[in-house]
């Protein structure tokens, strides 16, 4: 196939015919876009492709619409997502080569579609919001042009806040494709949206959408932002960022952050969590720095419920931080301790060890826990040591030691082991206790424990049997 495309690539662009011929042939490459299997699609997108880089200019000026529409239909319909990406590619090709008057006409098309008229324009709408990052990668200096990123900035802000409200994930494609046309605009256009902070509390708000590919592109948009901060300007108040002109978004990074570790197993992505990790040890930083950017001047706090604003019940924001990822750590979960662990040994590497001691003994509990259960699993023949992610509890226990001091490492373990010690004896006071005075839910609690252990055997001969290929 590939030897074919080349001879026919040759052919086309070196062996003498009219115009009609040409345009018949090229009408063929465009119809074999919509061949029934994935293959011969893609092949017929990477002749085009070819095409498009060998073709001199005026030929490609004069099939530039012949090509662009086909390829916009095989963006929005193809359902591989190899051919998606080839097609997309093979648009940024075009647009490269193509002059400015031609890519303006193009552009034009891309705008008409991006007009709401209905529910049938939503596939042109997800056409448009993908051209529109395509755009602004492949042609910058025409994006750049008069009030092309001017115009762009403010659909993009329209639809981002039509959005950031949502608690369910309806239309989350369309909000998807232009998170990412913003991510590239202000790659390629710096200042495109300047120091507007609807849209940039909206993207904070987007962190706990339901969708994950939305929370993933919008983390990432606000860690580019919290990178480029200037500390010394942030702790003189002369920033023009987000935290400083929005009291109370710096609260709203952390929260959110932590939200997207405190998922199920199931539900894990680890691009969003090294991510919310990022932003998680960047939000930690500029708490003991400004502590008073986590709290709303003149608001009220009367519901003590974990996840509201901390201002009122501690001046430390960084209590509650730590304190919040301790607590997710401590039920059972083994993806979500991982990255709760990786979090804090990546405030031990980046943040000095005077503003970690006094937080010490809330990273060792959840730790300590871990290790306990696993040593548990591993009396009853549950655990077996031969993952190398098993390693990291104790490794992370180190990186504590060495870098908060050995003295201060040995206090803390201690008193976390005295509290774990205290609350195992309690339970077991309660049991008994529970016994005398619950003689019913005392036998239910038994016959429920039996239940579990029968369980628990099997599970772990079914897993033998299957390890010996049973």
């Amino acid at each position: 196939r590939l030897q074919c495309s080349q001879i026919f690539l040759n052919y086309l662009v070196d062996y003498p015919m009219g115009s009609k011929r040409l345009d018949n042939h090229l009408q063929q490459i465009v119809l074999n876009m919509k061949y029934e299997y994935e293959e011969g699609r893609l092949s017929a997108i990477e002749l085009l492709s070819s095409l498009i880089q060998k073709f001199p200019l005026p030929v490609l000026e004069e099939h530039a619409q012949l090509f662009f529409l086909p390829l916009v239909l095989s963006l929005v319909n193809d359902e591989s997502k190899t051919c998606k990406e080839a097609v997309a590619d093979c648009i940024s090709l075009i647009l490269k080569r193509l002059s400015t008057d031609t890519v303006q006409s193009l552009y034009g098309y891309v705008k008409r579609w991006s007009e709401p008229s209905g529910t049938e324009s939503i596939p042109m709408q997800l056409a448009s919001a993908q051209l529109f990052g395509i755009f602004v990668e492949a042609r910058p200096d025409y994006v750049k042009r008069g009030r092309n990123s001017t115009d762009l900035a403010d659909l993009i802000m329209e639809v981002i806040s039509q959005h950031s409200s949502s608690t369910d994930d309806n239309g989350w494609e369309l909000v998807y494709h232009y998170l990412v046309c913003m991510e590239k605009l202000n790659k390629y256009v710096p200042g495109a949206f300047g120091t507007n902070l609807d849209v940039w509390s909206s993207l904070v708000s987007l962190m706990a959408y339901p969708h994950p590919w939305i929370m993933q592109v919008s983390s990432r948009i606000v860690s580019g932002h919290l990178s480029a901060i200037d500390y010394k300007e942030l702790a003189r108040n002369g920033s023009d960022s987000l935290l400083a002109k929005v009291p109370g978004s710096l609260y709203d990074i952390a929260r959110n952050s932590c939200r997207q570790l405190d998922v199920e197993d199931r539900l894990h992505v680890d691009a969003t969590c090294t991510i919310a990790i990022k932003n998680i040890t960047t939000a930690f930083k500029i708490m003991k720095l400004r502590p008073d950017l986590c709290y709303e001047p003149e608001a009220t706090n009367e519901n003590e419920n974990e996840e509201l604003n901390p201002k009122g019940k501690s001046k430390d924001p960084c209590l509650w931080l730590m304190a919040r990822l301790s607590n997710i750590a401590k039920p059972r979960g083994k993806l979500r301790r991982e990255s709760v662990f990786k979090c804090f040994a990546a405030l031990c590497t980046s943040c000095s060890p005077a503003d970690l001691v006094r937080y010490l003994q809330l990273m060792i509990d959840p730790i300590d826990r871990d290790v306990r259960d696993k040593a548990g699993k591993a009396r009853r023949g549950d655990f077996e040591d031969n993952d190398p992610r098993d390693a990291l509890p104790k490794e992370v226990l180190q990186i504590l030691e060495d870098t908060c001091g050995t003295d201060n490492y040995v206090k803390a373990y201690a008193k976390v082991s005295k509290n774990a010690r205290q609350k195992k004896d309690k339970r077991k006071q309660d049991i008994a206790s529970e016994a005398i005075h619950d003689p019913v839910a005392s036998a239910q609690r038994k016959v429920s424990r039996g239940k579990h252990e029968q369980e628990r055997k099997k599970r772990r001969m079914d897993e033998n049997r299957s390890s010996r290929g049973g």
